[in-house]
This record gives C-alpha cells, sequence and structure tokens, in this order.
C-alpha cells in the first residue's frame, strides 16, 4: 500500500477530503488542482522503513503524464532488490496552476519561485530527493544543490544544468537536444563521411544547438564541416533560400546534414532532384528529427500532401518519393518495450486515481495518446531508487544528494521503453536514436511499395564494465544485417568524388585560385549588376505612378439605378469620355433594377466601384507607393482586381473592378435566392483559395474579413476586397461611426480586439477566426451571429473577456454537418495557435467540395443553370403574389367605390356624372356627440366610431344600399344609386334604419358602461346627381337638393327616431308594410315648413313578399313550371329544409340571402329526381351560397354547426 502524504496549510485535514477533491475535481474551475502542505514538522527523520521524494509539477500541463509517478512507486516497493526493508513514498505539489489574482498566467520566474517555497516546505518535514519540475529548473536545480539533495529531471531543457560545477546534484531524462549529434558522428564515421554541409532551419528552436554541437564533436573527431547554411522557416521564402543553398554547395559537398522540419525537408530533396543530384547516387542526405518515429506512420515521413496538403504541387509519384532512396533520418527510437502499451494504459488509470484525480482522463486520452514524458518520469524514480539503494548499501547518508548523482552520471541504464540509456557526466540523458531509411514495404498499397523503416541503431563502446571507455563515442549498427540500405545505384555514396571537387587529387593541375578568384569577382561584379538593374527598375515603378487615376476621366454613375430604366443608364454612360464596349454597357443594364451597393462609375469604358476615403489628401511616402504598388501586381481570380487610385485633393479614393451581384451579406439576406449545397460550396471553395493565395503573397494577412468584403461577379464567383493599403486607407480616428465600428468587429478575432494597437493587416489565425464567423453566417444565413439576441456591444464585450467558455455564435440549430461544425470550432478557439491555418480549413472542408465539378467551366455553367432554375420559381412565385394581391385591391377599390365607377378609373375612362330621377338618402348622427367627446380621450372618440361604423357597416351589407361616407359622428347611406332598384330604395333606406335603430340600444360604449348612444336618423327621397369628384383619393359624391333635404330631416329630428320627409312616405305608402306617424308641420332650415313623419315600424312578411315576388321574377323562375315546383320555403316562414336526410330550420339560419335560398330550394327539388346526395353536396355548397351575399337583399338565413361541413 502506497504512503500519500497530502500536503494542507491546515492541519486538521481528514481523509475524506481526498475522495471529494477526485469526486469534485472535474467541476472545479481550475483542473485538478490541490494543494498540499505537511501533516507534521519535525527537525529529525528515520530513514530506516521509509524514504519520502518531492515531485513538483504544473499539473496543467502534466496531466497526461503524473499517473507514471505512483506506478513508478509502486514498482519500486515491489521489487525486493530495491531499497531492502524500506518503502519508497512520495509527495506532490502543483506548482503551476495557481495564476495571480489579476488572472494573468505566471511568469517562469514566479513559478520557480513557488516550486522553491514548496521545496522548502517538503525539506522540512523529511523529503530526500526531487522529481521535476516541470520547464522551469535552473532555480530549483540551484537550491538543491545548495541543500546538497538530489534532484531529478524529467521534461526539463534548460541547457544551463549541464554546468556541473554549479548544478552538482542535477540530472535528467530527458535528452537535450544537442544529444543527438554523437549519433550523427557517428553515422558520419560509421560510413567514412569525413566531409560534409550543414543545413538547418530557425525553427525548431533547438536547431542552433543542435549546429553547434555537430560542429564541436566533428572537431573532436576529425572530420570536417565544408559550410553551414541557414534558411528561414517562412515556406515562400525558403524554397528560395533553399535552391540558393544547393547551388552554393553541390560542388564542394557529397553529404548534407539536414536539421529541420518535415516539410523543409521534403523541400530541399526537391531542391536537389530539380538538379538531378540524387539520381546517380552520389549524393546522401542525414536528416536530423525530433519526432519520435512510429512505424504506423512511416508515409508520411516522405509524403508532402499529408503535411502541406494546399499546395498545389503533387507529391508521392515515383520520381518524388525514389529521391528518398538518398536520405538517412535519424529519429528518437520508439520504445520496443512489448508491455509499452501495457504501461500506457496503467498510466492512464493510475491518472485518475488520488492524490491526482485528474477530471475527463478518459476524453484527454480519447484526442491524445500518453506522451514519451511519462517514461521519462518512470525511468527519474527508478534510476533514484537503484542509486538510493547503493548509497545503503555503502551505509552513506541518504541525503547526500553528490554521492546518489555519483552512481547516477556516467553510467546506463535500461529504459521502460526497452532500450539502454546513458547518462553522461554532466547528468544528461543521451538518449536512443534509430536510423530510418527508405526500403521496399509490400505492405504498402499501391504501385509504389515503399515506406521509410528502421535499418539501423547505435550503442556505446564499452569495455566490459558498466563505464565507457575513457572518450564515450557510439557505434552504428545494423538492426538486420539481412536488409542493408539500399543505396542509388547500388554503392555507398563517397564523401568526395576521387579526384576531389577541383580535380586536385589527379594528375592534372590547374590554378584553381586563380580560377577562383576570377569566378569569384565576375559573379560579384555581376551580382552587383542585377542588383543595381533590379533596384533601378523597382525604383522607376515606384515613380510612375502606374496606379494613379484622375477622376476627371471617371464617369460617375448614380447609384439610385431604381428611379432610372435600363435606356437612360445607358444615356448617361455615353457622355463618358470613353465609349464604353456593349458588353459593359448590357452589365451596367443587367444591374440597373437593383441598388448598387458601392458608389460606381465608368473608367476607361468599364464599370468601376469607388470607394471614397474619409481624409482630404495623401502624403505619397515611399511605404504607401509600395502598398499601392505590392496591391497593382495581385492577380487571382478570388481576389478583386485593383484598377487605381485618386490622390486629388478632396477625392481621395480606391478604384476597383465592379461586381454587378453585390456582396455575399447582400446574396445571403435574400430570402428569395435558395442556395444548395453546391452553390454553398462553390462560394466558400472561391473564399478559401482567394486566402490562400493572400496569405502565400506578399500581403501576408487580410485583416478584415467579412461577408460584406467578399463579393460576387456576374457568373458567381466570389472575389475578395478591401485588403492590403493599410497605411493608404488609414483615416483620423472618428471618421468612422460607432455603429459601423461596432458592425464591423463583429468579425474580429479576440486577440485583436483585446490589443489595444492591433497591427492594421492583422494576423493569419485572425482571418482564419473570421472565416469561420463567416462560414457560419452562410451555412446559417442568419447573420454573422445567427438568432443571438444580444446587443453588438455586449456581443464584443464577452468577446473580449477571459472566460473558460467563451462566447461564439449559437450551433444548435445550424443544421450543417459535423466536419463543418468541428472545422467552425477550430477556427474559433479562443488561443491563435490552436487554429488551424488556412490550408488546413481548405482540407477539413474537402468533402464540401464533392458536388463540383473538376472543370471551371463546367462548374460555372452548373451554378448559372441552378440559378436560372431559382429565378423561374422566383419569377412564378412572384406572378402569384401580384394576382393575389391585384385581387385585394380590387376588393378594397369595389370598397371605396361602386364597381362601375372603378373599372371606369382601372380603364382611365372619365366618370360621367349621371342623374337619378329618384333616390332615398340617409342621414344619421349621435345626440350629444360633441359632450361625449369632451369627457372622452382622442383615442377612446377613435375606438368608439370604429366600434360604432363596423356594427353600422355590417348591417347596411345586408341591403340594397351605397354607403357615401362618414364625417365624424354622421353617416350617410343612399339607396337606388348607382345601381337603379325601381321604387324599392325608399323601403330598402326604411328597413335599414329599423334595423340600425334597433340595434343601437344595444350598443355597449366600452369606456362608458351603462351608457346608450342616441342615434337620430333622417330620410328623404327626391332627385340628385352622382359622379367622381377630383384625381387624388377620388369620392364619389352626391349633389342635389335632395341631399340637403334628407341632411335637414336628420338635424330637425329626435333621439331614436326616424324622421322621414312626405316624398319618403308616399314612396313607403306605395310599398306597403310600413308604419309612419304623421308629425305635423315643421320648420325646416332653408326650406320653410314641410309635413314630416315618424317612421315606427315594418311588417316583415310584406317585405319577405316583396323579396319573394322579385326572386320569382327572375330567370331562375320565369317559367311557370319551375314555379309550380317550387318549395314553400320561399312561401312559409320558419320552414325548415332536408339535407341527406338532416334536417335545418330556417330560423337558425338568418343571415342566408333569399336569392340563395331559392337556388338552394330548387335545386333541393330538382336533384330528388336527377342528383345523388353527394353530387347536391356539391352543387349546393361549392358555389359559395354563404359566402357571397348579394347587397340588394336583405339577411334571411345562414348555417350553423349542423351545416358547417358544408362551408
Amino acid at each position: 500500500m502506497l504512503i500519500f502524504l497530502f500536503i494542507f496549510h491546515w492541519t486538521s485535514v481528514c481523509c475524506a477530503l481526498e475522495q471529494t477533491t477526485c469526486n469534485n475535481s472535474s467541476n472545479s474551475s481550475q483542473d485538478y488542482q490541490i494543494l498540499y502542505s505537511y501533516l507534521t514538522g519535525t527537525g529529525a527523520h528515520n530513514f530506516s522503513e521509509s524514504v519520502t521524494i518531492g515531485f513538483l509539477g504544473a499539473y496543467g500541463q502534466a496531466q497526461v503524464v503524473l499517473g507514471a509517478l505512483p506506478l513508478a512507486v509502486e514498482a519500486v516497493n515491489e521489487d525486493a532488490d530495491l531499497l531492502p526493508g524500506r518503502r519508497l513514498s512520495y509527495v506532490a505539489a502543483d506548482i503551476g496552476t495557481n495564476p495571480p489574482a489579476s488572472g494573468l498566467t505566471r511568469s517562469k520566474s514566479s513559478l520557480a519561485a513557488q516550486a522553491i517555497r514548496v521545496m522548502t516546505e517538503m525539506r522540512d518535514n523529511g523529503t530526500i530527493a526531487f522529481i521535476g519540475p516541470d520547464d522551469t529548473c535552473s532555480s530549483e536545480a540551484l537550491v538543491a544543490a545548495a541543500w546538497n539533495l538530489p534532484m531529478i529531471s524529467y521534461k526539463c531543457s534548460d541547457t544551463r544544468v549541464s554546468d556541473k560545477k554549479v548544478f552538482f546534484t542535477f540530472a535528467r531524462t530527458l535528452p537535450p537536444s544537442s544529444k543527438v549529434s554523437k549519433s550523427v558522428v557517428a553515422l558520419l564515421r560509421a560510413f567514412q563521411w569525413h566531409r560534409f554541409v550543414v543545413v538547418s532551419g530557425t525553427h525548431p528552436a533547438s536547431a542552433s544547438e543542435v549546429q553547434e554541437a555537430i560542429e564541436e564533436l566533428s572537431i573532436i573527431h576529425g572530420l570536417t564541416v565544408t559550410d553551414i547554411k541557414q534558411y528561414s522557416d517562412y515556406i515562400p521564402h525558403y524554397i528560395e533560400q533553399m535552391d540558393n543553398i544547393v547551388a552554393d554547395t553541390y560542388m564542394k559537398t557529397r553529404v548534407y546534414v539536414f536539421v529541420g522540419e518535415h516539410i523543409a525537408l521534403i523541400d530541399f530533396i526537391k531542391c536537389l532532384q530539380r538538379r538531378k543530384l540524387l539520381d546517380t547516387g552520389d549524393y546522401v542526405v542525414i536528416s536530423v528529427d525530433d519526432e519520435i518515429y512510429d512505424p504506423n506512420r512511416r508515409i508520411k515521413i516522405i509524403r508532402r500532401d499529408y503535411l502541406d496538403p494546399f499546395l498545389n504541387e503533387t507529391w508521392g509519384n515515383v520520381s518524388d518519393v525514389m529521391g528518398f532512396r538518398s536520405v538517412l533520418k535519424l529519429t528518437p527510437s520508439h520504445p520496443r518495450n512489448p508491455k509499452y502499451k501495457y504501461v500506457c494504459e496503467k498510466i492512464k488509470a493510475s491518472s485518475a486515481k488520488p492524490p491526482f484525480c485528474v477530471p475527463y482522463h478518459h476524453k484527454i486520452f480519447d484526442s491524445i495518446s500518453v506522451p514519451i514524458q511519462a517514461a521519462y518520469l518512470y525511468d527519474a524514480v527508478m534510476i533514484y531508487a537503484r542509486a538510493l539503494t547503493e548509497v545503503f548499501q555503502n551505509n552513506e547518508d541518504p541525503r547526500n544528494g553528490t554521492a546518489v548523482l555519483r552512481r547516477i552520471v556516467n553510467r546506463s541504464y535500461h529504459s521502460i521503453q526497452g532500450y539502454d540509456v546513458f547518462i553522461d557526466g554532466n547528468g544528461d540523458a543521451e538518449g536512443n536514436f534509430t536510423v530510418v531509411a527508405l526500403l521496399d514495404d509490400q505492405e504498402m498499397n499501391g504501385t509504389l511499395r515503399m515506406s521509410m523503416q528502421p535499418v539501423g541503431y547505435f550503442q556505446y563502446k564499452s569495455n566490459g564494465s558498466n563505464v565507457p571507455s575513457a572518450l564515450p563515442v557510439r557505434e552504428f549498427r545494423y538492426l538486420d544485417v539481412d536488409r542493408p540500405i539500399q543505396w542509388v545505384g547500388g554503392k555507398l555514396p563517397r564523401a568526395e568524388p576521387r579526384c576531389g571537387f577541383n580535380g586536385e587529387k589527379c594528375i592534372y593541375r590547374i590554378d584553381w585560385r586563380f580560377l577562383a578568384s576570377v569566378s569569384l569577382m565576375s559573379l560579384i561584379v555581376l551580382i552587383g549588376i542585377l542588383f543595381c538593374v533590379k533596384h533601378y527598375r523597382y525604383e522607376h515603378k515606384l515613380a510612375c505612378l502606374l496606379w494613379k487615376i484622375d477622376m476627371r476621366d471617371v464617369t460617375i454613375i448614380p447609384t439610385e439605378t431604381t428611379e432610372l430604366s435600363n435606356k437612360s443608364m445607358i444615356q448617361v454612360c455615353r457622355h463618358s469620355v470613353f465609349q464604353a464596349p456593349s458588353s459593359s454597357l448590357a452589365e451596367l443594364a443587367e444591374s440597373s433594377p437593383k441598388r448598387a451597393y458601392t458608389d460606381i462609375g465608368l473608367y476607361k469604358g468599364n464599370i468601376v466601384a469607388i470607394k471614397y476615403l474619409k481624409k482630404r489628401s495623401v502624403d505619397l511616402t515611399r511605404s504607401i507607393r509600395k502598398e499601392l504598388k505590392q496591391i497593382r501586381e495581385v492577380r487571382h481570380e478570388n481576389l478583386i482586381p485593383f484598377i487605381g487610385a485618386s490622390v486629388d485633393h478632396g477625392n481621395v479614393a480606391i478604384l476597383t473592378a465592379y461586381s454587378a451581384r453585390g456582396s455575399l451579406e447582400d446574396v445571403l439576406a435574400n430570402e428569395d435566392l435558395h442556395l444548395d449545397n453546391m452553390f454553398v460550396s462553390s462560394l466558400v471553395t472561391d473564399i478559401l483559395k482567394g486566402m490562400i493565395y493572400l496569405h502565400d503573397s506578399d500581403i501576408i494577412s487580410h485583416g478584415n474579413l467579412r461577408s460584406s468584403n467578399c463579393l460576387i461577379d456576374s457568373r458567381w464567383v466570389v472575389q475578395i476586397t478591401d485588403f492590403g493599403l493599410h497605411e493608404f486607407k488609414a483615416c483620423p480616428e472618428g471618421a468612422e461611426t460607432q455603429s459601423k465600428k461596432l458592425k464591423r468587429s463583429l468579425w474580429r478575432a479576440p486577440e485583436l480586439l483585446r490589443d489595444p494597437s492591433p497591427p492594421a493587416r492583422g494576423t493569419q489565425k485572425g482571418d482564419v477566426y473570421s472565416f469561420g464567423i463567416v462560414l457560419y453566417e452562410i451555412i446559417g444565413r442568419r447573420g454573422p451571429w445567427g438568432d443571438t439576441n444580444i446587443e453588438p456591444s455586449e456581443i464584443l464585450r464577452q468577446v473580449i473577456e477571459v472566460k473558460e467558455v467563451p462566447l461564439r455564435p449559437p450551433l444548435e440549430n445550424l443544421g450543417a454537418a459535423d466536419y463543418i461544425i468541428k472545422c467552425m470550432k477550430a477556427c474559433w478557439h479562443e488561443e491563435p495557435d490552436q487554429r488551424p491555418d488556412i490550408r488546413f480549413v481548405r482540407v477539413r472542408l474537402k468533402e464540401m467540395q464533392a458536388g463540383l465539378k473538376p472543370n471551371i467551366f463546367d462548374n460555372m455553367l452548373a451554378i448559372m443553370e441552378k440559378y436560372a432554375y431559382n429565378l423561374e420559381g422566383l419569377v412564378q412565385e412572384r406572378t402569384n403574389q401580384l394576382t393575389e394581391e391585384k385581387k385585394k385591391t380590387e376588393a378594397l377599390l369595389h370598397r371605396m367605390l361602386p364597381k362601375s365607377v372603378a373599372e371606369a378609373l382601372k380603364r382611365g375612362d372619365r366618370v360621367e356624372a349621371e342623374s337619378f330621377d329618384c333616390v332615398t338618402i340617409y342621414f344619421s348622427d349621435i345626440v350629444g356627440f360633441t359632450e361625449l367627446s369632451a369627457v372622452s380621450t382622442p383615442l377612446q372618440v377613435i375606438d368608439l366610431l370604429n366600434d360604432l361604423y363596423t356594427c353600422f357597416d355590417s348591417i347596411i351589407s345586408h341591403y340594397d344600399v351605397y354607403k357615401v361616407e362618414t364625417i365624424g359622428d354622421a353617416y350617410m347611406v343612399v339607396s337606388g344609386l348607382p345601381i337603379r332598384n325601381g321604387d324599392r330604395h325608399a323601403g330598402e333606406i326604411a328597413s335599414m334604419a329599423l334595423h340600425l335603430l334597433s340595434n343601437i340600444r344595444k350598443f355597449e360604449i366600452k369606456h362608458r358602461q351603462g351608457e346608450v348612444l342616441q342615434l337620430r336618423i333622417g330620410i328623404h327621397s327626391g332627385h340628385c346627381v352622382a359622379g367622381v369628384v377630383g384625381l387624388k383619393m377620388p369620392r364619389y359624391c352626391l349633389f342635389g337638393d335632395t341631399v340637403n333635404t334628407a341632411s335637414r330631416m336628420e338635424s330637425s329630428g329626435e333621439a331614436f327616431k326616424i324622421h322621414i320627409s312626405h316624398a319618403t312616405y308616399n314612396l313607403l305608402q306605395n310599398l306597403g308594410g310600413y308604419r309612419c306617424e304623421e308629425r305635423g308641420v315643421i320648420p325646416i332650415k332653408g326650406k320653410g315648413e314641410m309635413r314630416t313623419y315618424w317612421l315606427v315600424g315594418e311588417d316583415p312578411a310584406q317585405r319577405l313578399a316583396r323579396i319573394r315576388e322579385e326572386i320569382v321574377g327572375s330567370s331562375l323562375f320565369s317559367s311557370s313550371d319551375r314555379l309550380s315546383e317550387t318549395p314553400d320555403l320561399l312561401r312559409r316562414p320558419g320552414a325548415n329544409f332536408l339535407i341527406d336526410g338532416v334536417q335545418f330550420p330556417q330560423a337558425s339560419c338568418p343571415l342566408l340571402q333569399l336569392h340563395q335560398r331559392a337556388r338552394l330550394a330548387y335545386s333541393m327539388h330538382y336533384s330528388q329526381e336527377n342528383l345523388t346526395a353527394g353530387d347536391l353536396e356539391r352543387h349546393l355548397f361549392q358555389s359559395q351560397c354563404c359566402s357571397n351575399r348579394n347587397p340588394r337583399s336583405a339577411p334571411a338565413i345562414t348555417f350553423t354547426d349542423l351545416n358547417y361541413r358544408y362551408m
């Protein structure tokens, strides 16, 4: 059982806290952080039973290796030969996961101080050795040396701790990067390559250390370093540099020692192949790599398309791969322990147990494997246990770090990885390296069955003891003598030609010094001339100002093209200084129906987009001229062409090619445009191709990528704009509104938002973040932040804020494929270094391009064809919508004007005034309306009138009347026009007035409950003239003395009474069925004395009889046989009728029109002889008998729940 001494700052800690820490670690804001402090402190310690070591680690970084510590301690305690009679225990402290209060990451000095404090507590409580720390170790090792306590690190790579005069108690199992130099020299000596050239890059950072170590060892072993060449790690630059390196060195060496990354090595091999140096087998390359060789990934070492798949160059064909036959690659050896996978599984399981309790360890190890540092940590504990065992056997003090280190340095130990490792006199592990070469591999698929496979390894030359010879050297050994290196041409390359590089070893002699001097001088002169010519031409281009445009040569085209026809637009263009070609005019005419997204003009016959800068003038400095020259030379199908710039005073502008279809933002906002997968894939691919070219160019990055800067031309090709010219476009502070600035920042990366002075050109990782937002915008079509209901300023504030789960656009309802979602999240990563570059983004989205055709022209035609289909559907949809709106407009117009008048106005005909011999006019108003308005708010008055007139309108729709107008509380209705109805107009108005008067008593005033409106009605009949007045808002008006008299009947009447004139009285008496009371002779203003009457009621039976006679006299019942067959439904009030056995009472249907009742009755009678029940239903109710009411007839019946199914 292991002994865990947990360290807390208080002394009353129970064991249950350990389990609680494990259970709750996943919910902690800091990943599995545990604070420790000793339970007790003592001055003297007894080591007869147990020995305690201290582990110093930054758990946030070391969480994937923590499980190796308890595993190694357990192995020590289970080994009877190690520390016999004693047990090894450990205490652990986290020194790297406690950030300061400000929330910033601790510096290395603060971490070192934290480690030293913990070390002091550990030493005071009995710890006699230290394992770790991770990255910072020089200060801690110096303290350990002062205490004379051993410290063994498994991860520290600081070169200073190799000085054993200062750090005499420090050792490490992690091999320093420079240790590979011994293996390189051993390989060179094994094949007698005594002359070579070193080629190294600036990345990784340890490349310079390896280079210097190779130089030092070469001098010791008598090898000659002919030259040392370096290249930068920026891809567009180092390919040219490598060509220069090969050109400078291939005539003075046959052996290259290459120190750099995989991808750089592949490009270097291609440089040698272009000169055909590897075809004959005379040249060889020894590559130094710090990545462990993995047999499962052996093909990737030689495949450029795995490492850089965005490049157009193909890699992996026979000629390219065969170049690796001349490459020997030194890599850290892959673990040879057959049980190493089992050890890794135990490390994973151990990390989840106390005291570390790594949270989410399953998810962590799902994405990454156990790193090699776990083996180094395991080895550190084991070599200390072996050394301490010897110390106890010699009865020495176990706290004597010097004695412990003597039993560690200059010795070999067997690593858990399955091979021996030597620790030199400086306490540094030498490491173990393997040589891999290109061999036949039958397990590979395809025509080329070859891969990089191990061919040899290194071992120390030993004298039989555990201590190597006076000068430790390594020897190269073949892993399998039956599988040697397959040299090109079947022979080992020589270090130099037989006659030497200059033929100096052959018989003939040439004065090479003189020749070299002349060549060198000639070369210097030639280079100088070329440089001067290049510089002159460059300066000439800067001074020529080829980009400069005079705005007087530009014809500005109005952007409000919706107010101009195509013809007028073309006429405007004809006034340009230069005549436009027909294609430009056609493009302009095509885009004219919509508003241009920017200012546009005509320059030299081409339509250009003009972007005015908010500055009066520009100082054309050298840097600005270089910017303009640089942007003018950029040419790519997915980048907007730069036409030029104007620097005229007051007209500072940038002119680019015009894209007719506007920006991507406009296209996405157009809901009528359907974008299928092929459209979306084409848009995304175009943006990626443009950004890849931009990142590989001298412009480096965009810095302002968003959907409004992705323009679409007439061929539906996306072209990126607004890149470069950052100094030229720089405007003074305050030139941009706050709202525009906030909106523009929605696409900006968090690190750029946090930077008070971000780079004007942005960064490539910032462009990747912006592309992720644009991709989300294309897929979702709901803006850059989707349905996020937050103000832009709040969005930016939360994005800038550093928190565990940063704010990003919502993905829940996006409906995109998983690989697209993962790509978006990768582009949005909070850490810029964790985001993929733009090339790798294209690889991750390669599946989107499945629907695209390989031929660009075919792909463009397919997109245009889909767009045409979409337009056809859109036109049909718009046509249907127009038809519906036309119907609604006509219905509204017929409500405002009589149908005959409305039709005449629509035809553009003049509506002539018409005279009517006799009509009946109705006037009414509300008694006391002025007082009611005085005690009500305007809104209450409006609501009252709206409710009242809505009620009136619903009533008059059942009568053969026409509503003329309403003025305030006055209501005017007429019958007998515009369609004449004989003498029935008086009866229609009278019945309507009685209907209105009966309903007004039940009308409720919402804001004055309990009050009743006092309706006063006046009616008069006589001659009238009607016509349309005015062109704007035309009105159908009545003229004549009859109108005035009807108004006087109303004004001289009384509340709740219907005041009628003598003329109306006579008409009603002729019709019959109306009860009137004589009022007498009264004075009427403007008319003198008139005899008037009160209308008090009517006989519904006589009205129904009149309607029945009208229907019977119509064409429907014109014949006598039909009249005799008419059911008495029309003659008997309250009669019922049957439909499919269901009886419908007339009383339950009060709104059905009588002419429809006639149609219904006749159809029922006819169906009994000829129609089935189903045919009867279709015949009766598909004609919408209940919805199309005749405005000339009063309401009678309607359908209720019993016949709802027929409606």
